[in-house]
């Protein structure tokens, strides 16, 4: 493909995380089509020094968007893409050497999807004996192929569009801090067509270890079921489809590797998932009452 693919923009929004950020950097500049590439990041209003690297990688577009948010930022780069097909990912992530060249393939066919979503494969820490939290995060993280073709949207950690699918189907929702790309997905399935999984478009991201990473991400998806349907007969809905137990989750942990979950360690994070619903039931009813939806 090497010769024959149209330019690409990578749109990578960052938030701090400088470290992950640079790594993420070194494998987008390792694509096999690579040459056939811009990257564009765009710092979300860092509190880090990110000025280190834009010196260490001057090859990249940098940009900043002031509006707190991930979709806010993402909208930004791609008011400044010169690429025909647009992809996404985040800076904690970690792309393969062929993410691009798989991931674009089937946008350049005669019936392009609406979007492509690539495999996402979660990378734990390494130790002997994973947390609760990372057992639960390992489970039931990133299903991007249910997501892809039972939902109908891409994770934006990796999908993959056309310039023209996003002008027809318009920008991510900048009202939501989390859940913009299910939003984004659901009106592209239904103004372009479907959307198409992938699953040699491989990007790796890192499991949550600890109660504290997962229960921020429980806060933004929170945040982001308010900010799609902020109504009250909606929030009490919501809450009560999260007090039963979660089954899909308490099948995927127990579908686990014994190797890397013995027994005792399931159930360990089985009860932590349950837990995870009630602090949704809790921070759904928070912001209801007042609260503000937020990015952690």
């Amino acid at each position: 493909m090497p010769g024959t693919a149209p330019l690409v923009s990578v749109i990578v929004p960052a938030y701090n995380d400088g470290a992950r950020l640079a790594l993420c950097l070194e494998l987008l500049l390792a694509q096999s089509i690579a040459d056939q590439a811009e990257i564009i990041v765009i710092d979300n209003g860092s509190s880090e020094d990110l000025a280190p690297l834009h010196e260490r990688y001057p090859m990249v577009r940098w940009l900043h968007e002031a509006t707190p948010g991930s979709y806010a930022a993402r909208n930004t780069g791609i008011t400044v893409a010169r690429g025909s097909i647009l992809a996404f990912t985040d800076s904690d992530c970690l792309p393969s050497a062929g993410w691009l060249e798989h991931g674009i393939a089937p946008l350049l066919g005669d019936d392009p999807p609406s979007f492509v979503g690539g495999a996402i494969d979660l990378v734990t820490t390494g130790a002997a004996r994973l947390s609760a939290a990372e057992l639960f995060d390992l489970a039931s993280g990133f299903p991007q192929k249910r997501f892809v073709e039972q939902v109908h949207f891409a994770m934006t950690a990796n999908m993959l569009t056309t310039a023209k699918t996003m002008a027809k189907v318009g920008p991510f929702a900048t009202s939501m801090k989390s859940g913009g790309d299910r939003e984004w997905g659901n009106r592209a399935w239904a103004m372009v067509g479907p959307g198409h999984y992938v699953s040699a478009a491989r990007i790796g991201h890192p499991t949550r270890s600890s109660p504290a990473e997962v229960l921020k991400r429980v806060r933004r998806v929170a945040g982001g079921e308010r900010d799609r349907k902020p109504g009250w007969a909606d929030c009490l809905a919501f809450c009560a489809r999260q007090l039963t137990p979660p089954r899909r989750a308490f099948l995927d942990i127990a579908a686990l590797d014994p190797a890397v979950a013995p027994p005792v360690a399931k159930a360990s994070a089985m009860l932590f998932a349950y837990r995870t619903r009630l602090a949704l039931v809790r921070y759904r009813l928070a912001l209801q009452f007042g609260g503000e939806s937020s990015r952690s």
